[in-house]
């Protein structure tokens, strides 16, 4: 299937993308660890999470404090491994696509040039043929939503529900619709941005 993928950092060169090119997985890992344990353990995890995070940022060493995605990333790892191995993708070891390109370019823009993270310069637009056995659509709103919550409520049990409706496949009443896949591709062509 050919999918779109855009990109700051996943890809210099080469014939494929590198499944979690980023090693996202490893700011995950802390707060599935904690869950394994505890509840206890995860806000302990958490909250240190969050004190190290702002200090990097006070430093000038980090953008943005992350801590909150990186939570509640491994909050749905956590349920996915728990209850949803065989019948899904983890959203830490893959590679995000776009069905179209127009739908890759607004996304890079909102993710990357219009919060001035980025300029054009520095992001790549990529076509790829991608293994139709390894993609999975969910719904990012809910992953959305999660963060939300986390960061507002810091309610972890309706955190692990809504990622339980995301690895189960459900949709929001305005879904956004996020396409992952972790198995084989190949890099058609490098797009220009306009």
């Amino acid at each position: 299937m050919i999918l779109y993928h855009y990109s700051v950092d996943s890809y210099k060169k080469g014939e494929r993308l590198i499944n979690d090119y980023k090693k996202q997985y490893r700011f995950a890992e802390p707060f599935i660890l904690a869950l394994q344990k505890s509840e206890e353990c995860f806000w302990s995890t958490f909250f240190s999470a969050m004190s190290f995070s702002r200090e990097l940022c006070a430093l000038g060493l980090r953008k943005h404090e992350n801590y909150i995605k990186d939570a509640v990333e491994g909050i749905f790892e956590y349920i996915r491994i728990s209850e949803y191995a065989s019948s899904s993708v983890s959203r830490i070891g893959c590679v995000y696509y776009c069905e179209t390109k127009e739908e890759a370019i607004k996304y890079l823009k909102d993710d990357c040039i219009d919060n001035g993270d980025f300029t054009v310069d520095q992001v790549r637009l990529l076509e790829a043929e991608v293994e139709d056995s390894s993609i999975y659509r969910y719904d990012q709103a809910m992953f959305n939503e999660a963060s939300e919550l986390m960061e507002k409520s810091r309610d972890l049990e309706k955190v692990k529900e809504l990622a339980r409706k995301y690895y189960s496949g459900e949709w929001s009443d305005k879904p956004l619709i996020e396409i992952l896949a972790d198995g084989e591709n190949r890099i058609i062509r490098d797009i220009p941005i306009e």
